[in-house]
């Protein structure tokens, strides 16, 4: 496990699990359940959860409430001069308006998938927030070598997972299966059963997240 970097995963309660015991094998990892009271623009986070998040180098946050988001978001940049500030990953937010309200903190990100993270997604934010590329190494845009002998898979060497974990689930499910176009088709739809990108979030484009999710599994297929 890593010492350099820590991540802290946000939720209000209902997602970020996933992510959270996924990560935790690579980097000192905490979930944190927020804790608030208020609504809209009188939302008042707890003090203590503010100054223990903002310990962290990297934060994902899995919030529903868009308000909530947005807030913990500004608490988090209000650090006094000198600070480096946390880099906050969204994993759930609606609607490119919000997107580029949050986006205007440098240190903020909305991905359109978090399994779509890698150097060149962030690549105005890595030199800045150089704990972006040690996160890279191990999360963010599948990179996988299956290793096969007489066309069967015998090994699969995941070097870069999903965050949330779905990219080895889904593949231990096939070692020792012949590789081929239906294998790899078969791969490709396997993971929309792990993946929750369809259920907590609401997408406007037309093309299904968890197709895109399958496909970008694929394009990180090395068959060796």
């Amino acid at each position: 496990m890593s010492d350099r970097i820590s991540v802290a995963i946000v939720s209000d309660g209902k997602y970020g699990h996933r992510a959270y015991e996924n990560i935790k094998k690579k980097f000192p990892c905490a979930h944190v359940v927020l804790k608030y009271r208020g609504n809209f623009e009188d939302i008042e986070i707890e003090r203590e959860t503010l100054e223990k998040l903002k310990n962290f180098p990297i934060l994902i946050t899995y919030l529903r409430d868009p308000d909530l988001t947005y807030t913990l978001i500004e608490e988090i940049n209000r650090q006094k001069k000198g600070d480096k500030n946390p880099f906050i990953i969204v994993g759930i937010w609606k609607g490119e308006g919000f997107k580029r309200q949050v986006e205007k903190f440098k240190n903020v990100l909305c991905p359109d998938l978090l399994c779509n993270l890698d150097e060149k997604y962030l690549k105005d934010k890595i030199e800045e927030y150089p704990q972006l590329g040690e996160f890279l190494k191990h999360f963010g845009k599948p990179k996988v070598k299956i290793y096969t002998t007489r066309g069967v898979i015998r090994d699969i060497e995941v070097i870069r997972d999903s965050p949330c974990g779905a990219v080895s689930r889904t593949l231990e499910e096939f070692l020792g299966e012949r590789i081929g176009e239906d294998t790899l088709r078969r791969i490709g739809l396997r993971i929309q059963h792990f993946c929750n990108a369809g259920g907590f979030k609401v997408f406007s484009e037309r093309e299904c997240k968890k197709v895109k999710v399958g496909e970008i599994l694929l394009e990180g297929i090395e068959i060796c």
